[in-house]
């Protein structure tokens, strides 16, 4: 399916930057926490383009804000975190994508659960470690989830598919709790954000 020239390798650079941002800015600095420079990503001169980076980086926070309500996502998230070394990453892709399959949902979770670890890794002064995390999901995502996003048609098409979603439990093998994740989004936030992006076409 075509992604009508939208730069989807760049939005989803900008996306998963923009998240680790934003979590960065919840760090109360002083002492001895020094804030990580993030990677340079190209900027997006197509406005439209911008607008689905935007709503995109909108549905992760409100996605995000449910997930933090989520017990047992904060638990793996912590158990994560404790390992303090290079496997922190691989581990947890093992755990959202332990079957293999890829999808919208477990897309923004991984973008979202990297934003936390990385913030994780800031707060027990571990620059190394933060920028092996972000550095691996670059990657990850490059390797990986890019050409299941183009062939889904692209980021545009995660729109309409986050309507569909209601709760998505991802088991997680690594790990001795019996859900990795319960995946919320509302029908309500697909829905606005469609009708946003069809008023500012």
């Amino acid at each position: 399916m075509s992604n009508d020239g939208t730069p989807d390798d760049q939005i989803g650079e900008a996306l998963l930057i923009r998240v680790v941002q934003d979590q960065m800015m919840n760090i109360t600095t002083g002492g001895n926490v020094r804030l990580p420079l993030l990677p340079e990503v190209q900027p997006l001169h197509n406005l439209q383009h911008q607008k689905l980076l935007d709503q995109l980086a909108l549905s992760v926070k409100v996605i995000g804000d449910q997930l933090n309500n989520e017990q047992n996502f904060n638990h793996q998230i912590d158990g994560l975190a404790r390992l303090g070394d290079k496997k922190i990453f691989s581990k947890l892709v093992e755990g959202v994508f332990d079957d293999g399959q890829i999808n919208w949902g477990r897309i923004i979770v991984l973008f979202f659960a990297v934003g936390k670890l990385a913030v994780k890794m800031v707060l027990a002064n571990l620059p190394e470690v933060f920028s092996e995390i972000l550095d691996s999901c670059l990657d990850f995502f490059r390797t990986k989830l890019l050409a299941w996003i183009r062939n889904m048609g692209g980021w545009i098409s995660s729109i309409s598919a986050l309507t569909q979603f209601s709760i998505e439990r991802i088991t997680a093998s690594y790990i001795r709790f019996e859900h990795l994740i319960a995946f919320v989004c509302g029908i309500m936030l697909g829905s606005a954000i469609v009708w946003k992006l069809s008023r500012s076409s």
